[in-house]
Parts: C-alpha cells; structure tokens; sequence
C-alpha cells in the first residue's frame, strides 16, 4: 500500500520533469528560433571605404606628357651646347609651370615636359597637321619664331593634339615662358574642375543647375517630328539621312565614352497645352521663356522609348499649324527672336521650333542640316563637352582653336571628357558606397546578403583598378590609349557594382517589419505561454529552497542531538570513574 507522503513525493517529481522539459525544449529551440529568424547581415568593408571617401587608398590623378619640338630653322642665340640648351630650356619650363599652377591642383593633372630630338623645320603648318597624336593624354607643341610682321607671340591649337606656338623673340626665356603660360592656359580650368570634384567642393552648385547627363555606357537618342497639323504637308522627313550625314561622324568618335542607338518618329496632331501670343506688329507668334517648361505635352505626345532600357536622350523637331505660323521663341513683343528658334532642357534633351512652308511634303536632308547642328550642339551640351576656346583666360597673347568639322569635336575635348567622366565615375561609386555603409550602420533591420557584399567588395577593386591605371600612369604606360580606356571601364563597372548594391530590392525586405512588428506578433503567442511557465518555475524553485533548507535544519539538529549524546556519554564515564577511585 502507498503511503500518501509517498505519493505527493512522486507528484512532485513528475511535476518537476514536465515542467524541466518543458524548459529543456524552450532552452534547446531558443538559439535555433534566434538563427531563423534573425536579420541576416552580410560583412561591408566599411573601413575601406571610408579610407577611399579620403582619398588615402589612392587619388587619382591623370599625367600629361607634353612634347616640345624646337624649330631648328633658326639656332638660339648663344647656343654652344645644344643639349644643355635643351635642358635648360625644359627645366625653365617646369619651373614656370609649377611656379603659376597651385599646388593643390597640380597633383591632378601632372606634367611631364619632353624635349623632342627630332628636327622640325618649322616652316609650314601642313607639318605640323600631318603629326596627329593618337595617344590620349600626350600632347605635340611645335615652337618657331614668328612669321608675322607684327612680331608677337601667337598659339593655334590644333584638333588633333597638336599646338603651333609662334614665339616673338627666339630666346630661351620667351620660348620657356611662352610654352609655360600655354600649357597652364590651356590645362589650368580643367585642372581646377578636377581639383574640385574630386574634394566635391561643387556638390551644392551643381546640384542646383547641371545640363549634362549622368554618365551611362550607353544611350538612346530619339529624335521626333511633331507637327501641329497636317494642313502644312509634313509627312515625312529624312531622319536617317540627316543623322548618318551629321551625327554619325561625332556618334562614331564618342563611342569610346558611351555607346549611342538612335531611332525616330512622326508625329501628326500634336497640339501645345497653351495657345502661343501673337505679336500683331511683327505678324506672328511667340513664346517668351517662361512658357518654355510647359511646351512638352507630356499627356498626348508619345516619347517614351521602347527600343531599349538605356538612357533617352530627346530631340524634339515642332512643326507648328498654319493657323499658329510663324511661331518663334522671344522675351516679349517687339523683342528680337531666337536666332536659332530652340532651347534645351536640362539632362533630357533639346527642341527646335521649325517654320517651313506648306507646300513640301518631305523636310530633305538640306533643309535638316540647321536642325541638325543645333541638336549636335545641345548633345555636345548634353554629354559634357567643353568647348577650349569658352574656357581659356586671357593672357599676354593669343590663343586660336582650330575646329575639327569632320567629328564637331577635337580630340583635346575627347580627352577631357574622359577625364571628367572617370573622376565623376569614381566620386559617384565612393559617395554610393559611403551612402550604402551610413544606411546599413543606421538600419540594424536592414538585410545585407552575400551578392551585396560581393557588389561592395567588386566596386572597391574597380575603383582601385581605375585610379591605379591613371594614377599610377607614367609616360611609357600611356604609349598607347588603351591605359585611360581601360580607366573609363574600370569607373564605369565601379559605378554600376556600387548603384547595383544600393538599390538592391533585398534590402529593404526587412524595412516594413521592424522590432515592434516582432514584439506584436509574439508577445500574445509568448506572453500566455510564459507567465505559467515562469511562476510554476519559481514555485517549485521556492519548494526546492525552502526543502532544502527543512533538509539542512533537520541535519543540523540531528547533528546536535547526537553531539548532546556523547556528551552525556562522557559524562557518565566521567563518573564512572570516580566512583571506582572512591572506592
């Protein structure tokens, strides 16, 4: 028969087992429940970039070889040595050089002077024409005395490459002196563009207005034909024609930046979302620049592309109705009109408002060409070419720039170009990746998975790749132009590496169900479930204590009792004793 105190004492152990499970299971899938659904966060090089939003990993910097051909036509005076001369001449140039450029900038755009052995007569312009340089970055000046009654110094910039300095005075000071201010002349604006993008001291001012594109391996150029009615006659135009004649060339020099596809269309019916003014004393009507934000009609004009997913860039031909004809772009009434009768809006395209008369059906490729060199103009604009001649200051002489009508663009613009677009492709990636790294350290939520870090981590190498083959460019690295495209590839992968992390859709999984969504959706699931659990735990660790300590009271005077026990013993030895010694 079981007694009751036994069996309390085995409820109490079963109790204790289920409750001790219990708390084995919630133990054990703890850390299990943790790894499942924690936020998963891949490791970001943070440090490095950091280091790179300083430049302490490696600045860029593009070096320029300039090569100077003396003329040896005339001999300088007091020549002895004509090799020491030349040193001479070379060091005195670099002096000069360093001496008017500031130090700060000078480390962009490095210069190596080059005194060439090889004999130039200089004597005729056809042979300096004839000595194209085909390396990107080196650069031919050719020096002679001048040939002008008027004896002064003069500096013809050629298209390709190439400059023709006619010095006044053939002696060593004047040809030092005259090729040191041309050289910072002419590199002296960019030098400064590129000092302050790189320390993005132009961030604020180029936020506010920027005409040109973000940079993109390739884009889409549309041109349209929008004409207000059919009454004028306009049915078809010869596009094609007109682009391979004018716009193929230059299409074909920028693909070493970016690739270009090109489509067009028509258009007929395409009304303007205002009605133009008309100016009764000039006998037509007019747009003044304020109505020129609104002229698009984005709700019936059709100009999305469908081609392909690359940047669009639009050219816009506006053939106005016969009852709105002639309509031209003006201030006001009585004001002169536009002479080119277009306007451009910023990082989207061009329009060109074309009167013509209604008795042609067709606009020819002759009647293109103006509409053409405006739209090649504003593309120029568009993709961030610098015309030289806007942008040289003034000095003590001088200095033509020779066009290059064959491409409408010389290669000193093709090189500046693609030394603007690789700085702008490597301060974009560094300020994308510093974005990324401040929004992940800011969001501990946010998940970071391994094709993101290996975004991160590929951007990293080919910013270092791209600024390792300019910066760490010398002269014989830049025989040939392979170096500065192999640059422009490396900046371009960076800037997509690090967009393609930014903007990764995994990343924001995590962002609509923060922390308190969690404590919402466990709390009534837990808190039912852990209250019970919790106090029978406490209860039967207030049982445990509070038998342990009867255990440790009953031990104790168990252990008193048989302490007493042989004292008493003793005792009645003790007296055992003395009785017998009595005795």
């Amino acid at each position: 028969m079981t007694l009751p105190k036994d069996r309390t004492a085995a409820q109490d152990r079963t109790r204790r087992m289920v409750l001790l499970s219990i708390w084995i299971a919630i133990l054990l899938g703890f850390p299990l429940w943790w790894k499942t659904t924690r936020v998963y966060r891949a490791e970001l090089p943070f440090d490095e970039v950091e280091q790179w939003s300083q430049w302490s990993s490696c600045r860029p910097a593009f070096p320029l070889k300039i090569n100077v051909h003396l003329s040896d036509a005339v001999s300088l005076p007091g020549s002895v040595n004509p090799q020491q001369q030349h040193e001479a001449i070379v060091s005195e140039i670099i002096n000069k050089v360093q001496s008017s450029s500031p130090s700060s900038g000078s480390q962009n755009l490095p210069l190596e002077v080059v005194l060439v052995d090889q004999a130039w007569r200089g004597t005729k312009e056809q042979d300096i024409l004839d000595r194209p340089s085909a390396v990107p970055g080196t650069y031919d000046f050719y020096i002679s005395p001048t040939s002008s009654t008027s004896k002064k110094t003069s500096v013809s910039i050629k298209s390709q490459r190439q400059g023709w300095i006619q010095v006044a005075d053939w002696t060593q000071d004047q040809i030092s002196s005259a090729v040191a201010e041309t050289l910072e002349r002419v590199f002296g604006s960019e030098r400064t563009k590129i000092q302050k993008l790189l320390d993005r001291q132009d961030e604020e001012e180029a936020a506010k207005v920027k005409t040109a594109v973000k940079y993109a391996s390739g884009y889409q150029l549309t041109f349209s034909l929008f004409s207000g009615d059919t009454s004028n006659g306009v049915r078809e135009w010869k596009m094609q024609e007109a682009i391979n004649t004018y716009m193929a060339p230059f299409l074909r020099t920028m693909s070493v930046v970016s690739k270009f596809t090109v489509e067009s269309q028509v258009q007929h019916y395409a009304s303007l979302t205002f009605q133009p003014d008309l100016d009764a004393t000039a006998k037509e009507y007019y747009l003044t620049p304020d109505k020129l934000p609104n002229f698009i009609n984005t709700a019936e004009w059709s100009l999305a592309s469908t081609v392909s997913s690359l940047p669009s860039l639009n050219f816009l031909v506006y053939v106005p109705p016969a009852d709105q004809s002639p309509l031209v772009i003006k201030s006001g009434p009585g004001a002169p009109p536009s002479k080119t009768n277009s306007f451009l809006i910023p990082r989207w395209g061009g329009i060109t408002v074309l009167n013509r008369p209604a008795n042609d059906p067709i606009l020819t490729v002759s009647e293109l060409e103006p509409v053409m060199k405006i739209f090649l103009s504003q593309l120029r604009d568009l993709l961030g070419l610098s015309d030289l001649s806007t942008s040289v200051p003034a000095g003590s002489f001088p200095i033509t720039f020779q066009k290059n009508e064959a491409t409408s663009m010389t290669t000193w613009e093709l090189d500046q170009l693609l030394r603007k677009r690789i700085s702008e492709n490597l301060v974009d990636s560094i300020k994308t990746l510093g974005s990324l790294a401040r929004l992940v350290a800011d969001t501990p939520n946010m998940v970071v998975l391994d094709p993101i870090q290996e975004d991160v981590t590929q951007a990293l190498l080919d910013v270092k790749a791209a600024c390792e083959k300019v910066q760490g460019s010398s002269s014989s690295s830049l025989s040939t132009g392979s170096a500065v495209e192999e640059a422009l590839q490396h900046s371009r992968d960076a800037l997509e590496k690090a967009e393609s992390a930014f903007f990764d859709p995994t990343m924001v999984s995590m962002l609509y169900f923060p922390d308190e969504h969690k404590y919402a959706i466990y709390m009534p699931l837990f808190v039912p479930i852990s209250v019970p659990l919790l106090l029978s735990l406490l209860k039967e660790l207030k049982k445990w204590a509070a038998a342990k300590k009867e255990a440790k009271a009953k031990a104790s005077a168990k252990k008193t009792a048989g302490q007493d026990a042989d004292a008493e013993h003793v005792h009645d030895r003790k007296e055992e004793a003395e009785d017998r010694k009595t005795k």
